[in-house]
């Protein structure tokens, strides 16, 4: 019975759906077992072995335990494989062979003849190399399983529909596709670092929440038991509570979720930073800015040689040749006059926008790969800001936004802290909201109003998208590519 069953592992048809059928709890054991089992050796991570013994030729005659997902398997013989496996994205060889471990090469090719690419293995040896100088593990015992692949994986994955439903298969078969993944989590550390660094408290706050919304977006709304709740579009006035409590420095990474569509640069779920710092100017906020991005790009290895500043209304009305009022009759006019189509149900803070994309945030391609601050942005626009009047009388806010290559990358403001200069604005969103049917405008916080109460210091606020900002490092035009799992879409089919 059991040689009949080892003949069965050995054909040479032993396709993966056929060996699912063979394999029993016993190829899922404990790793505590099976290094047992292979008997006295240092346990080594095979990035560690190659460190080790990369550059010598040398070898003591030790034994070491390696494990790692099988890459390819080619056989030399009936009684000689040559394993390659991988463990923290290196790769290393094996040699398996029945004269190195003593067993007959029947009783090899039988053990041996199991084992598939994708599978989980452990191997104990002697560090050596090869006539071809490559640096292997010679076993001295039969290989061990630790998981088997009970699927087969392609040789190739290269459709973007099956990449994006499949996203786990796209890792173990293109493995550069990992790259965006780990350099968001650089992007994500050095940030961290840089505000740890600066003595910033970093705290989470509520992904559940009541009707205030902090941003200009569409939320998702759910409910807890009867009660309406929605899911955080961003996390602003919960960390300007926290400034308003005695925490003069503080920061937040997470996710947040706006209930909106789906394109090369939106998701409905994505990643920010935002930190909030007391007795802080715009200027100061810029120089923190340059300072971070010349950081963080520093750690993955880009270089920022200089900033770039545009004033908002100035340069609009340099480049249009038009003056820009604050009313909505006057900003369809200019639109009508530069030939601009007007969107439907349009407010200021559109129009705005849509001359801001037109003529300020294409300034980026006179200045590719350079950062580009836009800066005192009309009050109407920035209803969370901190507002002032410029020489020619225009209601400013202190605000700017921070794009490369024509994308957002971050936004900040001194922060509004009179609370009947924050109400009046909340009622200008809401009178918006009405008249052009926006339900993208923001929805005003009644608690945070009283919380304001006790008193916001002059403070300033900051936000980055961490999403965009590793797709501009990583060189990749999606934003499915810097998500874990891809966008919404694909997430609801993996």
């Amino acid at each position: 019975m059991i040689r009949a069953l080892r003949r069965l592992l050995t054909r040479p048809d032993l396709t993966h759906e056929y060996r699912k059928s063979l394999v029993r709890g016993s190829h899922y054991p404990s790793i505590s077992q099976v290094r047992q089992k292979l008997g006295l050796a240092e346990v080594m991570r095979v990035k560690k072995f190659r460190e080790r013994f990369g550059g010598t030729t040398e070898f003591p005659q030790d034994n070491y335990l390696l494990e790692g997902r099988v890459l390819s398997i080619r056989k030399a013989g009936k009684g000689m494989y040559f394993i390659d496996i991988v463990q923290d994205d290196v790769n290393v060889q094996v040699l398996a062979a029945n004269k190195l471990m003593g067993i007959s090469g029947d009783e090899f090719a039988e053990i041996h003849g199991f084992f598939k690419v994708g599978d989980y293995i452990a191997a104990r040896g002697y560090a050596s190399r090869t006539k071809t100088g490559e640096l292997t593990l010679k076993l001295n015992k039969p290989v061990e399983m630790l998981t088997p692949c009970l699927n087969t994986i392609p040789n190739r994955m290269v459709d973007r529909g099956l990449i994006n439903n499949n996203r786990v298969v796209n890792y173990l078969v293109n493995p550069a596709s990992k790259n965006p993944i780990v350099i968001k989590s650089k992007i994500v550390q050095a940030i961290r670092k840089f505000l740890v660094d600066r003595e910033f408290l970093e705290v989470l706050t509520p992904i559940l929440s009541g009707q205030g919304t902090g941003a200009n977006a569409t939320p998702f709304i759910t409910h807890y038991k009867s009660t309406p709740v929605h899911l955080r579009v961003a996390p602003e006035l919960w960390l300007k509570r926290f400034v308003i409590a005695g925490f003069d420095k503080v920061f937040e990474i997470g996710s947040n979720f706006r209930n909106e569509g789906v394109d090369l640069t939106h998701n409905p779920e994505f990643s920010t930073c935002e930190f909030y710092q007391a007795y802080t100017s715009l200027e100061e906020l810029m120089e923190m800015t340059e300072e971070m991005f010349r950081y963080v790009f520093g750690v993955v290895g880009m270089e920022v040689k200089e900033f770039k500043r545009y004033e908002f209304l100035p340069t609009l009305e340099e480049r249009t040749g038009l003056a820009i009022p604050d009313t909505l009759e006057g900003l369809v006019e200019v639109h009508q006059k530069l030939g601009l189509e007007v969107p439907p149900q349009p407010n200021p803070v559109k129009l705005l926008d849509n001359l801001a994309e037109v003529y300020l945030e294409s300034l980026c391609k006179d200045h590719p790969n350079t950062p580009v601050f836009i800066y005192n942005q009309p009050e109407v626009m920035s209803p969370l800001a901190k507002s002032t009047t410029d020489a020619n009388g225009n209601r400013i806010s202190s605000r700017f936004e921070l794009f490369i290559n024509g994308r957002e990358m971050a936004n900040a403001y001194e922060e509004e802290n009179n609370p009947a200069e924050q109400m009046r604005k909340f009622k200008l969103q809401q009178q918006m909201r009405a008249d052009s049917n926006d339900q993208d405008m923001l929805i005003p916080d009644e608690n945070y109003l009283n919380v304001m109460n006790y008193g916001l210091p002059p403070t300033g606020g900051w936000g980055c998208g961490i999403d965009r900002l590793a797709m501009l490092v990583a060189g990749v035009d999606r934003i499915e590519e810097v998500l874990s799992f891809g966008n919404l879409h694909s997430v609801l089919k993996n």
